[in-house]
Order: structure tokens, then C-alpha cells, then sequence
């Protein structure tokens, strides 16, 4: 009997030890699942992490701000019939062109009233300065056929601190060197890139004096765009006149909301936030860039504006009349949330806008149209 209980209790504490070890096993599965888990989810972690770091805008979403707009001054946007008639111009492309309000690319103010603007297409493009409130040209330059005027910038040359217009043309890797005041064709730079926009960190009403005071050709800035996702910082020669080339010195890839963005097209610098605002070409979009690390910090939908022009029907029937163009007042340039003037191709205004914040918005949501433009011309 003795025997028999001792045998029980033996195998009582056998059964207790394997219950034991299957729970400490079974703990010790679960801690090892777990840790697995935590691992992965540092892992996920640290992986989405250096996933905006890498697209320059570690910040997402927190940082970007959604704005739509309401319209402050509407303005005519004139074709004037004395420019863009090059000689030997096809009948057709005169045609078409005359009927038609001119064809933006570049934008920017000089004074408060006054801006000078680029009008593209081959044969047809010029360069001119004009009245907003008027729409009056008070000085143009025709381009001659071979060039597809594109973006423009104001920048001094270094040496002379005087001031010049560049003009970037589409296919022709040059830039067109106007003088700021008479017009007159400069000189012209070869470059690797083909054109969409360009600007620079001059304030337009600064004086010669004031600029060679304060020392600007030191710290002068010009960049591109070339409708890829990138932007560009160009060398500024000392010397225009002894110039026949300028590089490529930086290029940041432009991100918004972790994606990369392509088709970036017309900018302006804003002087304020020293930061640059860029039309996504085919897009009602328009986006503000940090220009050090290349992410967007606003996103501005301009959806409804072209339905705002005084000839609707005609502007919208237009295959190109993409939103193209955007301009700051210098008057109100040292704001920092300015009021932008905007136009597009063929459009026969231009608007005084002011940027409205939309809160509790995603910015993927605002982003869609620029995924369906991409997926629509890149099948």
C-alpha cells in the first residue's frame, strides 16, 4: 500500500513538472512571439521613418497646410495685337495665336502695377512688360520662331550690379539674357536642361544702391525646373557678357506628403518665408517648397478657378489652358501668407487670390488629381 502511494505521488509530481514546463514553455513561446512583434513594429517603425527623411519631409503630415482661395481682384489678361507677329509666322499658328489671350509661362512683378510676363509657343513668343490694371504693354521683345519662350527670372550680374531678365526657352537649352530696361537681347547661355520655371531671390524693389550695399550678388539665388520631379539651382556667371554657358550646381528632389512629385513647373519666389511656389503642370495644384530639403509645406487647390474667367466656354474648351503663372506684390511680399496673383495658358484674366486655410483635411486627398494627371500621361 505504501508502495502504491509513493508511486502516485512520483507520478502526481511528474504530471505537476510536465505542467509546468508546457506553461513555461507556452510563456516562453508567447514572450518570443511578442518580442517578434515589437521588433517588427520598431522595425515598421524606423523603415516609415526613413521613409519620409529620405523624401525630405520627415515632418508628414503635421507640417503641411491645405489652403483653397478666394478671389480678391480680377484683372484682363489683353493679348495685345502688337506683339508675338514674327515674321514668316504659318497663317494658321497667326491665326489661332491672335484670337487668343497670351500664352503664360513666366510671371512677376516689378512694382506694385507693373509686371513683365513670357508668352510662349514657337513662332509667337515674346517677352513683355505691362499695366495689371490697364493690361496696357508699355515695352515687348518677339522672340525669333526657333524659340519656345518659358519661364523668367530678374537677376543682377554680379560684377556691375546690373540688372538683367532671364528667359528660358523649352527645347533649345538656352537662356535669353534681356536688359532690364531697354529690353535688348543681351546675350544668351547654353544649359543642359530643357525649360519649364524659373526664378530667383531678387526683390524687385530693391535699388542698384541698395543691392550693392546690402552686398546681394553674394548671396544670389537662381533656380529651375525642367517638369521632372526636381528642383534646380543654377550658377550665376560674374559676368553675363563673358558667359556662354551655366551649370547645374544643386537639385533637390521635390516630395509632398512622402511622394515624389513630378511636373513641377512655373515658380516665384516669396521673400518672406524664402521659400518658392510651384504650379504642378495639368494640375490646379499649386504647392509652397521648402527649398533646403525639397517637401511641400502648403498645398493649394485652385480647382474652379478657370470657371471664373470672363470667357468660360471658350477657355475651358482649350486643350492647353493649364493654370500657368504666379506672381507676389511686392508690396505685400514681406507677409507670410501673401496674396498671389495667378493666370493660366490662354486665360483672359489673371486673379488677386487669398490663400484660406482648409483644416481637418488629408493631403493625400488634395493629391488625388495630381495622381490621376500622372497615371492619365504616363500609361
Amino acid at each position: 500500500m505504501a508502495n502504491k502511494l509513493v508511486a502516485r505521488k512520483k507520478i502526481a509530481t511528474h504530471i505537476i513538472r510536465e505542467n509546468s514546463l508546457v506553461k513555461k514553455k507556452r510563456s516562453l513561446k508567447r514572450v518570443v512571439i511578442l518580442v517578434i512583434i515589437i521588433c517588427m513594429l520598431i522595425a515598421a517603425t524606423v523603415l516609415l521613418i526613413l521613409h519620409f527623411v529620405l523624401n525630405g519631409n520627415s515632418n508628414y503630415p503635421i507640417d503641411i497646410g491645405i489652403y483653397s482661395y478666394e478671389i480678391i481682384n480680377k484683372y484682363n489678361h489683353i493679348h495685345d495685337p502688337i506683339i508675338g507677329k514674327q515674321a514668316n509666322v504659318d497663317s494658321i499658328i497667326h491665326q489661332r495665336y491672335i484670337n487668343n489671350h497670351p500664352f503664360t509661362q513666366g510671371l512677376l512683378y516689378i512694382d506694385g502695377n507693373t509686371l513683365i510676363e513670357s508668352s510662349g509657343l514657337y513662332a509667337v513668343s515674346y517677352l513683355r512688360k505691362f499695366k495689371l490694371n490697364t493690361g496696357a504693354t508699355e515695352r515687348y521683345y518677339n522672340l525669333t520662331n526657333n524659340y519656345f519662350a518659358e519661364g523668367i527670372a530678374l537677376v543682377v550680374e554680379p560684377e556691375t550690379y546690373r540688372k538683367f531678365i532671364f528667359v528660358l526657352t523649352y527645347k533649345e537649352n538656352t537662356i535669353l539674357v534681356f536688359d532690364y530696361n531697354t529690353f535688348e537681347l543681351y546675350n544668351t547661355f547654353e544649359h543642359d536642361l530643357n525649360g519649364y520655371g524659373l526664378t530667383s531671390n531678387l526683390d524687385p524693389i530693391h535699388s542698384i544702391e541698395d543691392l550693392k550695399n546690402g552686398k546681394f550678388a553674394n548671396y544670389q539665388k537662381l533656380w529651375t525646373t525642367s517638369g521632372s520631379e526636381f528642383l534646380y539651382e543654377l550658377e550665376i556667371p560674374n559676368n553675363f557678357k563673358k558667359t556662354n554657358k551655366i551649370n547645374i550646381i544643386n537639385k533637390k528632389k521635390v516630395t509632398c506628403a512622402g511622394f515624389t512629385i513630378k511636373h513641377i513647373n512655373e515658380l516665384e519666389y516669396h521673400l518672406q518665408e524664402k521659400t518658392i511656389y510651384a504650379n504642378i503642370f495639368m494640375t490646379n495644384l499649386v504647392i509652397e517648397i521648402d527649398i533646403s530639403r525639397g517637401s511641400c509645406l502648403k498645398i493649394i487647390n485652385l480647382s474652379g478657378l478657370i470657371d471664373q474667367n470672363t470667357n468660360k466656354q471658350k477657355t475651358e474648351r482649350n486643350r492647353e489652358s493649364f493654370l500657368n503663372g504666379i506672381a507676389i506684390n511686392p508690396v505685400n511680399s514681406k507677409e507670410a501668407l501673401p496674396n498671389l496673383l495667378v493666370t493660366g495658358k490662354f486665360w483672359p484674366n489673371l486673379f488677386e487670390i487669398k490663400l484660406v486655410k482648409t483644416n481637418g483635411m488629408n493631403p493625400n486627398s488634395v493629391l488625388v488629381e495630381y495622381f490621376k494627371t500622372i497615371r492619365h500621361n504616363n500609361p
